[in-house]
């Protein structure tokens, strides 16, 4: 069997050279590699890999303009010539003077405020040439970057009528958390598997299946991990979510952690997303406050569990599950054979449980409010409700909670789309249809509209 050795600390180390001066030396890799017992090569091999680690200097203030379809139609080509224009930076360079640094990224979770970019990992969203000169002069003038960021919109523009939304409703710390002191770690899996929650991820695999998987492992300790990097262009649900209900993830990985054994769970975040640590760590603090992380938490079957956060560094690959685990322990974000899966050998090479924010969020919800209240929403086959990011040529653009079987047209009208010629399903890797398809239905058996 193939040793697992834990380089977790890895991308921790490196995030921290690379704030502190901009970009990663020779002699920080150096330092690095005799700090962890690894050799340059090693530690060089896991920096290059990650989009977001800089070997040059790459200035004080580090730029990245979003350049997806979205931000192409919304006016990037003006915005990224007036960057240019105002900073005197070459674009994948610095200017003379160290200041500023210009780069292209890949979608950033803000399809729905484009042109958007990133300024030192602070969100400037809606950004015009005008904007651009704005900003450019106050930071040449010593206004703090976080001054300056933008407070982001998150707006939820449409949940189903009559109390029939799961996710956004309301949410009460700790409702679905109190049904554990009735319920063993098998009665929870019981009730995941009766609501026929499937993951949210884009593969449908169901949620209380894998939970029962990794369970039944004989390997201890175990592990929960969500899957917070929502790479795929056109995606920004779980930024919402995160933003608006982090409580909703957190009692969804307790729940997990609770059914299968683990004392340990991860969230692993999107670089992209790092503007909302503050957030997610006040939520986890206070759910330690609590008394819901950390050591004997009250349920039926105490146990202990707490959640940590790890940042990613920029790699579209890592949305896939074994990618991300194998970044978890700080190596390059390569997919695995499908030899075994994550339940068998996951972090560590232990049983680990990979969902993304949406599908624990949900089954917190099952938990709260019944499997057969679940059951009762959506279609016989499409059971419950599904996050929906939106974005584009229509109105109003944002998140909106569906429930299963509503129609491409239904939700075209809810948008403001006028007279639309195409729309883009599940992102640059889902499928495109045309307007004439209203009749067609988001559904396991039609539009399955996975992970988006």
């Amino acid at each position: 069997m193939e040793k697992i050795i834990d380089h977790s600390p890895l991308l921790n180390l490196l995030w921290a050279r690379q704030d502190a001066k901009g970009f990663i030396s020779d002699q920080d890799i150096h330092d690095i590699a005799e700090h962890m017992d690894l050799s340059f090569i090693e530690v060089e091999g896991v920096c290059t890999f990650y989009h977001f680690f800089h070997r040059r200097p790459a200035g004080k203030f580090i730029v990245y303009l979003n350049n997806s379809i979205l931000s192409d139609f919304s006016g990037y080509a003006a915005v990224r010539k007036a960057l240019e224009t105002a900073t005197g930076a070459p674009w994948n360079g610095v200017d003379r003077k160290g200041l500023f640094g210009l780069f292209d990224t890949s979608c950033i979770g803000l399809s729905d405020q484009e042109p958007a970019a990133l300024i030192n990992f602070r969100p400037f969203v809606k950004l015009t040439p005008e904007k651009v000169q704005q900003v450019v002069s106050a930071l040449r003038n010593g206004v703090p970057v976080d001054q300056l960021a933008d407070h982001i919109e998150n707006p939820v523009r449409y949940v189903p009528p009559d109390g029939k939304a799961v996710v956004f409703r309301e949410m009460i710390p700790g409702r679905a958390l109190q049904k554990l002191a009735q319920m063993t770690p098998e009665e929870v899996i019981a009730e995941i598997k009766s609501s026929n929650l499937r993951g949210m991820g884009g593969a449908f695999f169901p949620v209380g299946e894998k939970w029962e998987l990794c369970r039944k492992q004989p390997k201890t300790p175990r592990y929960v991990v969500c899957n917070a990097d929502e790479g795929e262009p056109g995606t920004f649900k779980d930024r919402v979510l995160m933003t608006k209900l982090p409580e909703l993830l957190i009692e969804g990985m307790i729940l997990g952690g609770y059914s299968i054994g683990a004392n340990q769970g991860i969230i692993y975040l999107r670089a992209e997303y790092r503007y909302l640590l503050p957030r997610l760590e006040g939520a986890l603090d206070r759910y330690r406050q609590m008394g819901w992380l950390g050591k004997d938490i009250p349920a039926r079957k105490h146990f202990d569990f707490d959640i940590r956060i790890q940042l990613g560094a920029g790699a579209y690959v890592c949305g896939e599950e074994t990618a991300l685990l194998d970044s978890l322990m700080g190596k390059r974000g390569e997919p695995w054979p499908k030899v075994y899966f994550p339940v068998e050998r996951g972090y560590l090479g232990l049983p680990t449980i990979v969902n993304n924010v949406e599908s624990f969020a949900t089954a917190a919800r099952v938990i709260e409010l019944g499997a057969e209240a679940f059951r009762r929403l959506g279609t016989p086959g499409s059971p419950g409700t599904r996050l929906l990011s939106v974005a584009g040529d229509c109105s109003y653009p944002g998140v909106y909670e569906i429930e299963w079987g509503m129609s491409v047209g239904e939700l075209l009208d809810l948008t403001g789309a006028q007279d639309p010629l195409y729309l883009q399903i599940s992102g640059p890797s889902g499928i495109g249809i045309s307007a004439a398809d209203r009749h067609r239905r988001f559904s396991f058996e039609d539009l399955r509209c996975g992970g988006r």
